[in-house]
């Protein structure tokens, strides 16, 4: 079993046992005043990638995330506010053109969820220090958030930049070369 996926089901396992709940996909959404519950979290995340990204609607922001919201990116960056998380989110509509996202799980327990998601997008800029391939790249990652008052507070982002790196070509030393399939 692959080191991501045992972490995935360890800490799934860990949330479960103390009471949170699977949701795959969310219908319900928050009533004004009610406390949040998973479904209303995962309905805000799923309206996330559904809406603001993969149909652009960077307006939707504001009714998803808190004015505050912090981004804690995957370099150890941190960001506050909108603006600053749309300019993120701008970057890195960037260095992938088409891109796609599918959430694939969401787990929640509190004021906290995780959620994984596949991005699948073409390689159109150089990205460490390769020339753009065209290549549609497959990306996996994790994202765990806090929510305050209905809403996005706090998002801690861990992606595969090794994987994508290896579908563009960039050989890793120590690292045997993905075989040709899996480079999607």
């Amino acid at each position: 079993m692959k080191p991501l996926l045992r972490t995935l089901i360890a800490a799934t396992t860990v949330m479960l046992a103390n009471g949170a709940s699977l949701t795959a996909t969310a219908q319900t959404r928050q009533a004004p005043g009610a406390s949040m519950s998973s479904n209303s979290q995962a309905a805000t995340i799923h309206r996330f990638y559904e809406e603001c990204l993969n149909q652009n609607r960077l307006d939707l922001l504001p009714e998803l995330v808190s004015a505050n919201v912090i981004n804690h990116g995957f370099d150890g960056s941190q960001q506050t506010g909108i603006p600053a998380f749309e300019q993120s989110i701008k970057r890195t509509q960037g260095f992938f053109s088409g891109q796609h996202f599918t959430v694939d799980d969401v787990v929640s327990n509190g004021d906290k969820a995780a959620a994984r998601w596949t991005m699948t997008a073409n390689n159109t800029v150089p990205i460490g220090g390769m020339a753009p391939t065209g290549k549609q790249v497959t990306q996996r990652a994790v994202v765990f958030y806090r929510f305050e008052d209905g809403k996005i507070a706090e998002i801690w982002l861990q992606l595969d930049r090794l994987g994508v790196l290896q579908q563009i070509g960039v050989q890793v030393p120590g690292i045997p070369a993905p075989p040709a399939s899996a480079a999607r």
